[in-house]
Formats: C-alpha cells, sequence, structure tokens
C-alpha cells in the first residue's frame, strides 16, 4: 500500500506545463506519416479528419506494408484525388518499423506525427496543439483515448487506457519517460534518422513507440500534451477475447525494455496487484482495525488522483465506477503479466 500511495503522492500528482503553449509564433510544416497493412477501410474512413486540421503545411503520408492486392487497390482509389496524401509502398521486409523507417525518410517535412490508420483526431486542432509544444527538437507525446459507448466492456477498456496515460504521461512530465503511443506521437525527423531507432529492434514487430521514446529521451527532451483537442481515438474492441488480444501485442514491448524503464510500470503494477491480493490475508493475520483503515484511505487517495486525471482528459464517467474497475484492474494486470512472460507475441498485426 505505501509504494502504491508513494507513486500517487509522488508521481502522478506532479504539476506541470502540458498544457502550456510555446512561444512559438511560426508553425513548422508537418508530415503525419502512417503504416497501414490491410486496413484500408478504417484508413480511408478517417482520412477526411487527418486531412481538414487547421494548420498551414502539412502532408499525410501512407505507407503500405506488403498488403493484399485489392487492399491495395482500395486504397490507390480512396486516396488519388487527395492532393495533401502520398501513397507509398514499402519497399523493405514486411514490419511496421521498416514501413515507418522508409514512410520518414521519403518525408518533406523535419517534424514527424505519427499514428495508425485506425486512428482519428479529436478535431481540427490535432496538429497545431503538438506543434505547440515542441520548438523542433523536442519529443512530444500525446494521448490516445477510445471511443466512448456504452456497455461495461467500454468502461472497463477506457478506463485501463486512462491508468496507463497516467503513469506514461506523468513519468515524462517528472522527467523520465519511458514510453508513448504510435497514435499520437511527434518528433522531428532529423533525430530520427541521427538516431536510427531501429537500426538494431527491427526484429521486434513491435514497441515502434516504446523503444523509441526510451532512446529519444536519452538525448532530447520529451514533452506531452494531453489538451482535449490533441487526443487522437481509436474504435475500442467490442468483445473481451479481441481487447485481451489487442492488449498482449501492446504488452509484449516491454520483454524489450531496458531495466530502469521496466521498473517504472512494473514497480506500480507489482504493488498494485500484491495490495489487493494482500489485503484479506492482512485483515485477518492482524486482527487489527487500522489495515482497513489504512486501505480506505488509500482508495480514496487514488480514487481522487483518478477524478482529477479523468476531469483533465475529459472522459469522467469511468470514476463513479472507481472501485470495481480497480479490482478487475488488478485481476488484468497479473493475468496478462503472466500469460505475456509465457506467450510471446511474433507478429504487430
Amino acid at each position: 500500500m505505501a509504494v502504491v500511495t508513494s507513486y500517487h503522492l509522488i508521481v502522478f500528482r506532479i504539476k506541470s506545463e502540458a498544457n502550456v503553449q510555446s512561444d512559438a509564433i511560426d508553425f513548422p510544416a508537418v508530415s503525419i506519416v502512417i503504416s497501414v497493412k490491410n486496413g484500408s477501410g478504417a484508413l480511408l474512413k478517417n482520412l477526411d479528419r487527418l486531412c481538414d486540421q487547421h494548420y498551414p503545411t502539412f502532408e499525410v503520408i501512407i505507407v503500405d506494408d506488403h498488403s493484399h492486392e485489392e487492399e491495395r487497390i482500395i486504397l490507390e482509389k480512396g486516396v488519388e484525388a487527395n492532393s495533401k496524401v502520398r501513397l507509398l509502398y514499402s519497399e523493405r521486409p514486411p514490419g511496421k518499423k521498416q514501413a515507418l523507417s522508409q514512410g520518414i525518410q521519403e518525408a518533406f517535412h523535419d517534424l514527424i506525427l505519427c499514428t495508425d490508420a485506425d486512428c482519428y483526431p479529436a478535431g481540427p486542432n490535432w496538429i497545431n496543439q503538438m506543434v505547440m509544444h515542441t520548438n523542433g527538437n523536442k519529443m512530444v507525446l500525446g494521448y490516445s483515448p477510445y471511443e466512448k459507448r456504452s456497455g461495461f466492456l467500454n468502461r472497463l477498456i477506457r478506463f485501463e487506457t486512462q491508468m496507463t496515460g497516467m503513469q506514461y504521461l506523468s513519468w515524462a512530465m517528472v522527467g523520465n519517460p519511458y514510453m508513448g503511443v504510435g497514435r499520437n506521437i511527434l518528433y522531428p525527423r532529423s533525430l530520427f534518422l541521427k538516431e536510427d531507432p531501429y537500426k538494431d529492434k527491427r526484429h521486434i514487430p513491435y514497441g515502434d513507440d516504446d523503444l523509441w521514446v526510451q532512446m529519444a529521451a536519452g538525448v532530447s527532451e520529451v514533452k506531452v500534451c494531453f489538451d482535449n483537442q490533441a487526443h487522437v481515438l481509436s474504435s475500442p474492441a467490442t468483445t473481451v477475447t479481441q481487447w485481451l488480444r489487442q492488449k498482449h501485442r501492446h504488452l509484449s514491448a516491454g520483454h524489450h525494455y531496458d531495466v530502469k524503464s521496466w521498473w517504472q510500470p512494473a514497480g506500480f503494477a507489482i504493488a498494485f496487484i500484491l495490495q489487493w491480493a494482500l489485503l484479506l490475508p492482512l485483515l485477518f493475520m492482524s486482527g487489527s482495525m487500522w489495515v482497513g483503515v489504512f486501505f480506505i484511505l488509500g482508495l480514496l487517495l487514488r480514487w481522487q488522483t483518478h477524478a482529477k486525471w479523468t476531469k483533465g482528459l475529459g472522459d469522467t464517467d469511468t470514476n463513479k465506477w472507481f472501485p470495481v474497475l480497480e479490482i478487475i484492474y488488478a485481476v488484468y494486470l497479473a493475468g496478462m503479466s503472466l500469460f505475456t512472460s509465457i506467450f510471446k507475441k511474433k507478429a504487430w498485426k
């Protein structure tokens, strides 16, 4: 309980300048880079929102990562009349890292803003808000929630996303970033080309975001932007199986974290799981009401922290379910951590 409380008091309550605009008066040109593999339907559905940004100069680069022929034809027809879009075909071995690297190398502009084919910006000021947090040489981590829909599964998915966001955004604001989400991340093209973050990691089918953030943190300042206008939304899973498969891919990148980066989320996860797993044994063995009192006080503290974050992120309806969702989240963390350590994901799709 003490470890989890420390996270909430020290890390998750950091006061930041995350939503303070920079002093820059110019808006450098931006290249939005998207890798797609057999996902033309979702991408074309979201393309108008990607292109209708209130920003002076930008391009959208789509890199097809060896999609099926019928998918490529659909994609070609869907973008041929859009002057903002350039469609490239990956000339490298299959894989998201290889496709992204090609798109970044062939980009016309030095600021790269990455997202995924099945995502769309919350509004027309996405690029503007992300750029306002860099002076041209800083990486900026954005937030990417899931769409709000009916049902308890959707509420759980959004809660897990909030908890993940609270952790990686907080650590970045403290000055120790360990991950980001490829659905919403900005960085200088020159920094990417100089560091070549995938040169020794092309064999890893995931982690194009996390592993790059960890490398960039050693050579560049990393900022965060969770302004509601800068969110990038995704369609949530509709079944538990679909969601767990998705999370298996996301969590698998943790196998390749360095020790320091691994302990930042893992230390919290281990302590978080243990505080719930040991609650009843501690109550039974101690025979003291103070164990329960301290646990309830800790729960109220975590509840208040979560309320603060969800208000800032603009998605508050999960907060009233917090105690129930937190218990399920603890079970999820324990189960998925064990499963991911045994069964490693072998593809990015």
